[in-house]
């Protein structure tokens, strides 16, 4: 095993060195001593339980060189990956099968962040320093590992054979400073890249004269158009600061504006087109799953101990490896250092993303802040039929053309040809990458005279007018990273703050940050905060109302030949230069006006990817005096968490436990929702079934549901009323290794199987019938849980939820008739008929394992956990499918329950015998989310919390627990590929050890690294 190999080939002898320092780990026999160049004295990597390092140096850099070598033993393929996306390298290894996403990833402009980030190292030497010397580290493991001393990482030596490589060590290349950049690169726009407004404006263009000559055609147009397309407001009013700066000042409220609808302004074709490509990008970050977060924090005066408590858990793809990493860094044991963090870092950085410095603790959620603009162009071509210009205010604008050469490996298994090939790509006058141009596809018809192949996101394009209303438009794109990248400063001043107000500052310099952050102090303090430069966006026109004009929408495709790129100036120490405030394009949302919170009497802050400071709960993201980014989801888990921290901050029972229990939390706040409701069309089911409903009336038709099925239907309500009277827990119900069921627990199992088919139908037969396209804000299942909860509160004669789509004849919205049947349904018809067709499902035979029904009509069969399952993916499930040639590696990488199976002696016949994931508790917007989405079969999930942590704060020190159910190394022999997650599932904790003496105590091995 690598373990023992390295223990036993290292290449001076193991002992105790005497380094002149008196602690604890001195006393921590040493098992290896490695030798890394350049460090400037002896490094200890103590490692303890689950495989997690504490590292010790006396200097910041020689942190650095350890953190970077401990790294690339654990996780140098997701390392390697990181930098070559950003790079677009990875066809340097895979070959053709990969030159598309180098193009896509070039063309979004990551390689061009990379750049500005490596120009801000070289503004500052000393901090460049770090990073030159974690990526010495690096090539310390890689000279390892091609001496023989260390094994080649599982990923390449499964995949090196295969595509060419013998010797899997020849795929392992030496990292530099700008591979480091390129890693921050790819943070960034995991961070706060978005191809939303692609996506909306697709939509949006799609739903113009969508029900022509439809039943209620008005209706429903306007319905799609302001009921579901434009609504804002989330369910619950739960913001995270009152308003606009630490006061919380807010904005009148004001009715809800459906924008100004204009010309798409570019060819249909070539949006879609652009669209599938950012698609893949927003695949690779993990961006197509549940992305979301909570974080919260308890000041001093509220807790049991005085103590603040930070409690964070960040809700990201359950990637094996994770993608966070657990660690200490140390420069105060062997040193006179100040570092003394304990955390979890993103490998391939050498600061901490999460964790305490003993004086401040912090954790972050995704903000849906918007720093991301599209722009609509008209170019002009050259005698060549190249692209050369762009109209602008009336003049044409000379393109920048870039020469990008791409190497391509030769796979032979995969019919690739090693080679290189350069390609060209432009940018408008100020910049902007051209993402997408008009054109036919040049697989289709080649060139011909007078025109030319160029290549764009990987799609080789003819340019011209193939719609044929004389313009040859394209798609361009801005990003706050493009103008002055700092983030990676930004991040490394957090593990620097003494207190919450110095944590504040240090945000000045979060460009394209878009978190989320919460923070506590050691004096018992608290803050919220999501600061991040927006650009005002003053240029913009907007209508004598307010709302934007057409062409001027953020939210839609902008008019690049009307509006340029803005701008994100930076101060030289990498703050935000706010004294552009006269000009427009340079312009940014002062810092004190932004949404935050300071020690609130409530006791408390939290963020759940709820709005952010009470900026949409009006219904208009256009009326405040500044635009920031939105919508946000609807506050289930806000709401939730709220609850739980009201009740133990007013008794002053927070503590880390109590915390652990919270982000444990599986209520269903859907069901708390939605279930009466539901019950309530059930009850009149049964009530017109016992009387004379008219002949061919919606009422008769539920009447026959309702007698075609009567003890079946009977005993769902019985068993849903029940779920509501001990709860609405969201249970499994299957014993596993690290679940018990009571009775009781098996009972909300199927409870929890019944309600979540029920009100999965429900939205789906509210919604599928229409031909709606995609018009869900953030996500799926916010904007549809949106819509149904106005819809349904709706129902009355005030159409009290102020619907477009409200019909005054059936007085509820048109959306709950189906489109596709010449009756007309109503609303508690349709829910009974939702209900009907779920038990038709739940009694099918399974589709698959652990998929479709459950083949019997007995209720006590359909337990939650037999379809409701957590998987634990390997992480290239993101760059790669199932049906790729190398698919079958994701299998080999992931944790299964081959891996951890699901319990002692399960007989062949029993269910649990062919599940292929983990049973798992909780439903669709628990706290700890395990959201399946709205659907009709397959109802495992593969976004989560990635890390559960808290910590508490006080004189004494910190302490805290986490867990990372990826596990701390990606190596699949390590018996710490799989620890974790065997924890994870049972929501619990390991202890994060934040003293000398709590290190040696549960130390297992040191290693020393040594000039």
């Amino acid at each position: 095993m690598w373990w023992m190999l390295w223990s036993c080939t290292s290449p001076t002898t193991p002992g105790t060195p005497d380094t002149g320092v008196d602690t604890p780990l001195d006393e921590i026999p040493e098992t290896s001593s490695i030798t890394v160049p350049h460090m400037d004295g002896d490094a200890w990597i103590v490692r303890t339980t689950a495989g997690i390092p504490y590292i010790y140096a006396s200097t910041r850099e020689d942190l650095a060189r350890a953190t970077g070598f401990v790294l690339g033993v654990d996780r140098f393929f997701m390392i390697d990956m990181e930098r070559r996306l950003a790079e677009g390298r990875i066809a340097e290894v895979l070959g053709d099968s990969a030159l598309a996403a180098d193009l896509e990833a070039r063309g979004i402009g990551m390689s061009r962040v990379t750049d500005q980030l490596l120009l801000r190292m070289q503004h500052d030497t000393a901090f460049a320093g770090v990073f030159d010397a974690y990526a010495e580290g690096l090539n310390a493991y890689v000279s390892e590992v091609n001496a023989n001393r260390l094994p080649v990482p599982s990923e390449y030596a499964q995949l090196g054979p295969l595509i060419g490589h013998p010797d899997p060590k020849t795929l392992l290349g030496p990292f530099t400073r700008r591979d480091m950049a390129a890693i921050g690169a790819t943070l960034i726009y995991q961070l706060g890249f978005e191809d939303e407004d692609l996506t909306r404006a697709e939509s949006w263009a799609a739903l113009d004269g969508l029900f022509a000559g439809a039943t209620q055609g008005d209706l429903r147009q306007a319905g799609a158009e302001q009921d579901l397309f434009w609504r804002v407001e989330p369910v619950w009013d739960v913001s995270s600061a009152p308003g606009f700066g630490t006061a919380g000042l807010r904005s009148a409220p004001t009715p809800p504006r459906t924008p100004a609808r204009g010309p798409l302004r570019v060819e249909r074709q070539t949006l879609a087109r652009l669209t599938e490509h950012t698609s893949h990008v927003i695949r690779w970050f993990g961006k197509d799953r549940a992305f979301g977060s909570n974080a919260w924090a308890v000041d001093g005066a509220h807790t049991t101990d005085g103590r603040a408590i930070l409690s964070g858990d960040g809700h990201l793809p359950l990637s094996v490896p994770s993608l966070f990493y657990q660690v200490g860094l140390d420069t105060s044991v062997l040193g006179d250092g100040e570092i003394s963090q304990v955390g979890l870092a993103i490998p391939g950085l050498p600061m901490m993303a999460v964790g305490t410095n003993g004086r401040v603790a912090w954790s972050q959620t995704a903000l849906y802040g918007d720093i991301t603009d599209w722009y609509t162009e008209e170019l002009t071509l050259d005698a060549e039929g190249r692209p050369a210009s762009s109209l602008f205010q009336g003049e044409q604008r000379a393109l920048v053309g870039v020469d990008e050469s791409y190497v391509i490996a030769n796979v032979p298994i995969l019919g690739s040809i090693g080679r290189t090939e350069t390609w060209t790509r432009y940018e408008t006058f100020d910049g902007r990458p051209i993402t997408q141009i008009e054109g036919r596809l040049a697989i289709d018809e080649p060139p011909g005279p007078g025109e030319v192949e160029i290549n764009v996101l990987g799609e080789r394009i003819v340019p011209g007018d193939v719609d044929g209303d004389g313009r040859i438009t394209a798609i361009s794109v801005d990003h706050a990273a493009f103008d002055d990248g700092n983030l990676m400063l930004a991040s490394d001043g957090f593990g620097h703050a003494t207190d919450v107000r110095s944590f504040r500052e240090a945000t000045r310099r979060n460009v394209a940050y878009s978190q989320n952050l919460v923070v506590a102090d050691a004096d018992g303090s608290i803050l919220y905060t999501g600061y991040q430069p927006v650009p005002c966006r003053g240029y913009l026109d907007r209508q004598p109302d307010g709302s934007w004009a057409d062409g001027a929408n953020p939210q839609l495709l902008l008019d690049g030949t009307r509006y340029r790129g803005f701008s994100i100036p930076v101060n030289p120490d990498g703050t935000v230069d706010e004294s552009h405030a006269d000009d427009p394009y340079r312009c940014v949302v002062p810092f004190d006006v932004y949404p935050q919170n300071l020690d609130p009497e409530q006791g408390y802050v939290l963020t759940a990817n709820n709005d952010i400071g009470n900026l949409a709960t009006d219904g208009s993201l256009t009326n405040d005096d500044w635009y920031i980014g939105g919508p946000w989801v609807d506050g289930y888990r806000a709401k939730r968490i709220d609850e739980r921290l009201a009740a133990v901050a007013s008794t002053k029972t927070a503590d880390i436990a109590a915390m652990s229990d919270i982000q444990a939390d599986h209520r269903s706040m859907v069901g708390e929702m939605f279930l009466p409701p539901l019950l309530a069309a059930l009850d009149e089911a049964e009530r017109v079934a016992g009387g004379h409903p008219a002949p061919g009336s919606s009422a008769e038709r539920m009447a026959a549901i309702w007698t075609n099925d009567e003890a079946a239907l009977t005993e769902v309500r019985e068993r849903l009323v029940a779920w509501q009277g001990r709860g609405l827990w969201a249970r499994s119900g299957v014993k596993t290794f690290y679940a018990d069921p009571s009775a009781d627990d098996v009972q909300d199992a199927v409870a929890t199987t019944l309600f979540n088919h029920w009100i999965s139908e429900v939205v789906l037969q509210t919604f599928e019938d229409e031909g709606l396209p995609y018009l869900w804000w953030p996500d799926v299942d916010t904007g549809q849980v949106r819509a149904l909860k106005s819809m349904l509160d709706g129902r009355d004669a005030e159409n009290s939820s102020g619907l477009a789509s409200w019909d005054p004849t059936h007085q509820e919205s048109v959306f709950f008739d189906d489109l596709a049947t010449p009756e007309v349904e109503t609303s508690d018809e349709l829910i009974v008929r939702a209900l009907a067709s779920a038990l038709d499902a739940l009694r099918a035979p399974p589709s698959g394992p652990g998929t479709g029904g459950f083949g019997t009509d007995d209720m006590d069969q359909w337990l939650w956990g037999y379809r409701h399952m957590v998987q634990f993916q390997s992480l290239l499930a993101q760059v790669m499918s199932p049906d790729d040639d190398f698919g079958f590696l994701i299998d080999l990488f992931s944790i299964t329950p081959r891996e951890l199976p699901l319990d002692e002696g399960i007989p062949f016949d029993d269910p649990r015998a062919v599940l292929p994931w983990f049973p798992r508790d909780g439903d669709q917007m628990n706290v700890d989310a395990g959201d399946p989405n709205f659907t009709r079969d397959d109802w495992m999930y593969a976004s989560g919390p990635v890390f559960r942590m808290v910590i508490a704060l006080g004189p004494d020190g910190p302490e805290g627990v986490n867990v990372l159910p990826g596990g701390q190394s990606g190596l699949v022999d390590s018996p710490h590929f799989a620890d974790q997650a065997a924890l994870w599932l049972g929501n619990q904790t390991l202890p994060l050890l934040t003293t000398p003496e709590a290190v040696a105590a549960a130390a297992e091995e040191r290693i020393t690294l040594h000039p």
